[in-house]
């Protein structure tokens, strides 16, 4: 309990907050830190966006050791620019909360795609609200996960010009931590990390349950991931996923994209701790009673579901194909993920323990966190790519099958409104979490004890 209490000391009060700060409203914070402390904090240009814009790093404290934190590596993952809006105003001004480290914030690792989810920012924060403003990249667009690497011979990952920032302050500040701070939609809070012992594993979901939030108790995302403890698993390496999903058949390389930051951060030693929290909870997540399905129907049942929305969206692609400018954002995203849904499916279906009874949380979380999850997704960024394309041209046949798509996209949404419209969790308790668990790594660092 004392070491919690250090912890929670060093963070600091976080006041209520009622939505996420924006690009430029993150920028305009830290200009103001840097003009108010010159002596404490800097700012340094990295790099810049595709589409132009700074990609920006803070730095605070003075410490040999150097940590990094990555906001937004995932544009729909805005928790942690709150998160870093929150402990560099601690740190700016309480020198003891830097743990003894010199930190680095990356303000917002992808600010072209942020710019394209701000509409929710603010709130109202739905299910359904987020998905009608939502764009997630596909893979070869992800900055985090373009870093080089090699595989079976073989280069993968093309460094995006976000991620040749990320390299640079890599390869300038050799970390021991780098924590990458991101959120799912709904579900329960679970944690990546590159090592570690039981007790810090077990302090990370303490954080969790401190907050009311519940363990995520389902597979990763992460292919072949290692559970490490219940809430915890090993982030792979991108050879280890590869490997798997070329054992399924699958292209690997397409899926994953390239390495991610602890490939490229493995000639340093560096430690890794990525946050995944959600933005909706619901009590039938954790429901370990039996079910009535078995567990292998269920994901049968659940790879279906996929392979039919991929169709859905292909029809209306094709529905519109002479139509579609070849521009748009949201098209990339869309083919991609259409794309990539019958090899989801297939590693659905490789689940382990397929004979068994399923609980009632799985047969949830498998109806209405990852196949509602991909609805909301993919219709929010179908119906957005319509618009897109309508406003270009204003073609009838544009202006047809965005209003058809529209009434199967409000069919979908009514389903989660309906079933599982999840309970919002303050916003205030995401950013306490993601910077007592930070601060949690920083500080066994600084003593020596294992992450």
């Amino acid at each position: 309990m004392q070491a919690a209490d250090h912890i929670t000391g060093l963070v600091g009060p976080i006041g209520r907050i009622s939505g996420f700060p924006t690009v430029d409203e993150l920028n305009h914070f830290a200009d103001g830190l840097a003009a108010a402390y010159p002596e404490g904090v800097s700012i340094t240009e990295l790099g810049r966006s595709r589409g132009g814009d700074p990609i920006r790093a803070v730095r605070v404290g003075t410490g040999r050791r150097h940590i990094l934190v990555f906001g937004n590596p995932h544009p729909n993952e805005p928790i942690g620019m709150a998160t870093i809006r929150h402990l560099l105003g601690r740190m700016a001004v309480d020198d003891a909360a830097t743990a003894g480290a010199t930190w680095h914030f990356l303000l917002c690792v992808d600010p072209d795609g942020t710019r394209l989810n701000e509409g929710w920012f603010a709130g109202p924060h739905t299910r359904t609200g987020v998905a009608r403003g939502f764009y997630r990249p596909p893979a070869a667009e992800q900055p985090e996960w373009c870093f080089p690497t090699v595989w079976r011979g073989r280069s993968v990952g093309i460094p995006l010009q976000e991620t040749e920032a990320m390299m640079a302050l890599i390869d300038r500040t050799r970390p021991a931590l780098i924590a990458s701070l991101h959120n799912a939609e709904f579900g329960g809070g679970f944690f990546y990390t590159s090592g570690g012992e039981p007790e810090y594993w077990s302090a990370l979901t303490d954080r969790l349950a401190a907050a009311d939030v519940p363990i995520y108790h389902g597979e990763p995302d992460a292919p072949g991931a290692r559970t490490l403890a219940q809430g915890v698993f090993e982030l792979p390496l991108f050879g280890s996923m590869a490997d798997l999903l070329a054992a399924q058949g699958l292209d690997a390389v397409t899926a994953l994209g390239g390495g991610g930051c602890r490939d490229y951060t493995a000639r340093y030693g560096t430690a890794i701790l990525v946050c995944e929290l959600p933005l909706w909870v619901d009590e039938r997540i954790g429901d370990g009673s039996a079910g009535d399905r078995v567990l292998g129907d269920l994901l049968d049942a659940t790879a279906a579901d996929y392979r039919a929305l991929a169709e859905v969206a292909s029809e209306v692609l094709a529905r519109v194909a002479d139509r579609l400018s070849g521009r748009s954002p949201f098209e990339r995203s869309v083919r991609a993920l259409v794309a990539g849904l019958p090899g989801l499916a297939v590693s659905r279906q490789a689940a382990p323990q397929r004979n068994r009874i399923a609980t009632r949380g799985e047969i949830f979380v498998g109806q209405y966190d990852w196949t509602a999850m991909l609805r909301l997704r993919l219709g929010g960024m179908l119906l957005r790519l319509l618009d897109d394309e309508y406003r270009r041209d204003r073609a009838p046949a544009l202006a047809a099958e965005r209003d058809r798509f529209a009434a199967v996209f409000d069919q979908w949404c009514a389903d989660v409104e309906q079933n599982a419209p999840g309970v919002a969790v303050p916003l205030e308790r995401l950013v306490r979490i993601q910077a007592e668990s930070i601060m949690l790594a920083a500080t066994r660092l600084r003593d020596g004890r294992a992450i």
